[in-house]
């Protein structure tokens, strides 16, 4: 039998027994209740019985020991007892044979505390029998006769007696004798006899019928007994035999299964299973484990397949972040010598414009071939889970206002519209990664400036359950539905005409994983030619501006403010060309410096010279950079040689394993020379010149502005809006400005600071 049905008939006949142990019980509790009423009523009616009897007795003792006494106590005492029984008066609640026992001395009060209610109606709501009533009020009525002699007997004691109607009329003296003679006499026991016999014979009867209804209860409360114990016991043994029934077809089969399924957990194949030997449900199971056993002999027998493959992955992913430290280290080595001659190029005073021109194409491409470099290993990064964000407290409406100036000057040059729009809650101090922020900012509308041809652009900014809200919408060309998820893939770019796609494809996917990484998403909502819409979210926490570490220094550094300074700075790289690079550079600021092509040769010149600062490269032939900086910091004197780490591998981990052999700083290549000024400044004390303090320049300029016609900055302002470099070039060669004015805006041209360019204007008294 399936267990589904068994266990429905067990339930029936369980419920069914139950039903019945109840029902039972409930008959067993009737019968004891019926029983105890036949108890309480053949109590109750010998109370009643009694109290006829008793006060028949207490009438004759009251009555005869008044005849002797002549005390009124026992007359009125008498008369209680009358008007008690025929409901004259209130009966007192604790009414029994010896309630008048207690009153035999003068002064006694009878307490009357009960209801008013004769003898006679009581033994009517005892539902006794017509012919037990018939009996008692026999009785009754036959002790009235006596009563009317002791009437007669305590009238004598007073001297009244009865007239020829019986009336008591007649007056004359106490006459004790006759009262004792009456009250002795054999018409008074004769009396006496008649009460007592229709009494005795009610004792009789109730006796018969109150016993044999005590009989009938306790035989009805014995069988209903009986019944108790054996459906009980029925239950007990059906209770029994549905615990077997379980456990044979229930726990002793889960039990195999346990010990079958631990064996095929530690792969033990050697697990038998009886299938065929349950017909029911717990046989299906083992048939399922049946089937999970041949499904796991084969996922055994493919393991070592699996973990092959599993190591082939390993080993593919290991080689993959191999490949791309290397490609950064070699892509970075030459790029660092490339970017770093380039400025210095730029800074002659002999080289021509058209010199100056290509030295700003090399810089340009140089920096555009980094940018991808950075891009690769950023995704790197990402996809191999080493990306951290650098949280800091900032002040976000200034982080907007950057994104707004970059951008307001972009969009003024394509003439679109640019807005952002700020809602009131929007905090002003937080707490995020302001850098990776501003490059997903920089990175969504960079795209929809790219694809957005006339129009506007629009960001959009709110505060919504402790998370910041951006919407990037523009009215560019839009995304089909089959190129949304797509252009979140990596190199991933969608094909359009009059479009030429430059970059690689990797802007829009770093986004995706940075919003993901700040605990946030993005979305994305557009229709061909009509535009489209970022929505992305990210975490925060809201800060307070005393939290916020200020940076006072100015963006700008010009160079070093005294340039006669006596420190000698080494420099180890074992690539010639990168140790030109920081040499030249060193030497024009005044600094003397030596150079080490190994570690072998860094330390020989740390014993030789006093070296006050080193410039550490990485990657090395014989002893690298890591090892020598340990033997330094083991062998130095009490005073630290500041030691700054150069690299092309940038990535976090061998920052930190830099830092931990001993390096101060760490500076990625290529080397960009603020990050060197920055450096010398922090551990040589030197003094920068920032631009913010060319302020006698700026007079100069502010004097030759003055000088010149207006048609110079409408030109001027034309040619910056379209981003014409060449042309803005042949102006200033038209107009011959001067050299400080000249290297004035070819500077802001190199950095792109057009705005500045238009504001120039501005700058006339």
């Amino acid at each position: 039998m399936k267990l589904k049905r068994l266990f429905m008939l067990l339930f029936i006949f369980n419920t069914v027994s139950f039903i019945s142990v109840a029902i039972v019980i409930n008959k067993y509790q009737k019968a004891t209740i019926k029983l105890e009423d036949a108890y309480n009523m053949q109590y109750k009616s010998l109370i009643l019985a009694d109290e006829l009897r008793q006060s028949s007795d207490d009438l004759t003792r009251m009555a005869r020991t008044y005849v002797i006494t002549g005390n009124s106590m026992f007359e009125e005492q008498y008369k209680t007892v009358l008007a008690i029984r025929n409901g004259e008066i209130s009966r007192p609640k604790r009414y029994n044979g010896i309630f008048w026992d207690f009153l035999t001395l003068k002064n006694s009060e009878v307490l009357l505390d009960g209801e008013k209610i004769p003898l006679r109606e009581l033994m009517k709501q005892a539902n006794f029998p017509e012919s037990e009533l018939n009996l008692l009020f026999t009785s009754q009525n036959e002790s009235d006769d006596l009563t009317n002699l002791e009437h007669k007997a305590m009238n004598a004691v007073k001297g009244i007696f009865q007239d020829e109607k019986g009336d008591y009329t007649v007056q004359g003296l106490p006459d004790f004798a006759l009262a004792r003679d009456i009250m002795h006499s054999d018409e008074y026991h004769e009396a006496k006899i008649r009460i007592m016999k229709p009494l005795d014979n009610f004792y009789k009867a109730f006796e018969n019928r109150t016993k044999q209804k005590v009989i009938e209860a306790r035989l009805t409360v014995q069988e209903q007994e009986f019944n108790v114990n054996v459906i009980v016991l029925f239950s007990i043994i059906l209770f029994l035999l549905s615990f077997f029934i379980i456990l044979f077809r229930i726990v002793y089969p889960i039990d195999l299964l346990r010990i079958t399924m631990l064996k095929l957990s530690s792969n033990d194949m050697s697990a038998e299973i009886e299938k065929n030997k349950f017909d029911d449900e717990m046989g299906d199971m083992i048939g399922a484990i049946e089937v999970f056993k041949e499904n796991t002999q084969k996922l055994i027998s493919s393991e070592h397949q699996l973990k092959i493959a599993m190591e082939d992955a390993k080993n593919a992913n290991k080689a993959k972040s191999i490949f791309l430290a290397r490609m950064s280290h070699e892509l970075r080595t030459p790029l660092n010598a490339i970017l770093g001659f380039t400025n210095i190029l730029k800074k002659s005073m002999n080289a021509t414009t058209q010199e100056k021109d290509n030295l700003n194409i090399i810089k340009k491409s140089g920096e555009h071939l980094l940018n991808i470099i950075n891009e690769i290993l950023e995704l790197s990064k990402i996809e191999a889970g080493k990306i951290e964000l650098l949280a800091k407290i900032f002040d976000f409406y200034e982080l907007i206002k950057e994104i707004e100036d970059v951008f307001a000057f972009r969009c003024e040059g394509k003439d679109l519209k640019f807005t952002i729009n700020l809602s009131n809650n929007l905090p002003k101090m937080i707490h995020a990664d302001e850098q990776r922020l501003r490059q997903i900012l920089i990175n969504l509308l960079g795209n929809s400036l790219k694809f957005t041809k006339e129009g506007e652009i629009t960001l959009n900014i709110y505060e919504l359950n402790n998370k910041l809200f951006f919407e990037v919408k523009d009215t560019g060309i839009g995304i089909d539905k089959k190129n949304q998820e797509k252009i979140f893939r990596p190199f991933e770019q969608v094909k359009l005409d009059n479009y030429t796609q430059q970059g690689t494809g990797l802007g829009l996917s770093i986004t995706k994983e940075l919003i993901s990484l700040m605990g946030g998403t993005i979305y994305l909502k557009s229709k061909l030619g009509s535009g489209s819409e970022f929505y992305f979210s990210i975490n925060y926490e809201k800060s307070f501006e005393e939290n916020l570490q200020l940076n006072t220094k100015a963006k700008n550094i010009i160079g070093i403010k005294n340039q006669q300074i006596s420190k000698t700075i080494l420099v180890v790289d074992d690539i010639k060309e990168n140790r030109n690079l920081i040499v030249q550079l060193l030497s024009s600021f005044g600094f003397k410096t030596l150079e080490a092509s190994s570690g072998i040769g860094a330390l020989e010149l740390f014993y030789k010279e006093k070296i006050d600062l080193v410039f550490m490269d990485i990657l090395m032939e014989d002893l690298d950079g890591l090892e020598t900086m340990k033997i330094i910091r083991e062998k130095e004197s009490k005073i630290r040689l500041p030691i700054i780490a150069l690299s092309a591998n940038v990535f976090e981990e061998d920052k930190k394993q830099a830092l931990l052999c001993g390096a101060d700083d760490f500076l990625p290549k290529p080397v960009d020379e603020k990050d060197i000024l920055l450096v010398l400044e922090k551990y040589l004390d030197v003094e920068l010149e920032y631009e913010i303090e060319l302020k006698k320049e700026e007079k100069d300029i502010s004097k030759e502005l003055n000088n010149l016609p207006k048609e110079f900055f409408d030109k001027l302002n034309d040619e910056a809006l379209l981003m014409n470099n060449e042309a803005i070039l042949s102006l200033i060669k038209e107009y011959k400005l001067s050299n400080e004015l000249q290297n004035h805006m070819e500077s802001l041209i190199n950095e792109f600071k057009y705005q500045e360019l238009m504001d120039l204007s501005s700058k006339r008294d």
